[in-house]
């Protein structure tokens, strides 16, 4: 009896592997290049979404330094010289009513232009609103990049809310919006500074305030924009 002859078990060619390796590695480089670019895409809206609430914090900020304007006889409750912004504002500090005096300005950090807002300790005494509206002065002069040590070294404490080209104030006055370069508050005086200062009229500071900023390209916002404030003391008194 004769045997059958054995059935050869065709295998794959080395061409057919190196084409199915070649498939397989371009299949990889496809799915990486989707999974890289779903990636940059979720670090740039968490990026836009970080600079955007940044922003919008800054701006209530503002909005809450302005409405806690309070007048006193030794400075001025909002000064600005082109710029810095100074102003005196309350802030409450257990049962008392303490003072805080607050700058807003444009400075360098990390290596960028930034608006930062600078604000004191809270203050109780005449001589130490005076030396922190001094303070305040001097802190803004300086271009360096912020760091703590230089925030502690002017009495207080800033915060870099967004990246900033450039920015301008205007104020409102009888019924139309003027560009200001000087802001004045109340006339000074002579009195002590009473511990637990009690929020006085705000009939010396201005009707409104326009703050406009220039948001420099690639962040979450760009271009100008424009935020109004009206004095509400003024507002309840009409």
């Amino acid at each position: 009896m004769r045997s059958k002859p054995l059935q050869r078990r065709r295998g794959f060619t080395l061409i057919e592997m190196l084409v199915a390796l070649s498939l397989m590695a371009l299949l990889a480089l496809m799915s990486w290049r989707g999974l890289d670019a779903m990636l940059r895409v979720a670090q740039i809206t968490r990026s836009h979404s970080v600079g955007l609430g940044g922003l919008q914090v800054g701006l209530v900020q503002w909005a809450v330094d302005l409405d806690r304007l309070v007048e006193t006889p030794y400075v001025n409750a909002l000064d600005w010289d082109g710029r810095v912004l100074r102003l005196v504002r309350s802030s409450p500090v257990g049962s008392a009513e303490a003072l805080l005096v607050v700058a807003w300005t444009q400075r360098r950090e990390a290596g960028m232009q930034q608006w930062v807002r600078w604000q004191s300790v809270p203050l109780t005494q005449r001589n130490g609103l005076i030396n922190a509206w001094q303070q305040a002065a001097l802190w803004a002069q300086k271009n360096d990049d912020l760091d703590a040590a230089s925030s502690r070294a002017s009495g207080g404490q800033a915060v870099a809310v967004t990246p900033l080209s450039s920015w301008q104030l205007a104020y409102y006055a009888n019924g139309q919006w003027v560009p200001s370069n000087t802001l004045l508050g109340a006339g000074r005086g002579r009195r002590a500074l009473q511990a637990n200062a009690v929020v006085a009229n705000l009939g010396g500071s201005p009707e409104g305030l326009r703050l406009l900023l220039e948001l420099p390209s690639g962040g979450a916002l760009q271009g100008r924009l424009t935020s109004d404030w009206f004095n509400p003391a003024l507002e309840v008194m009409r």
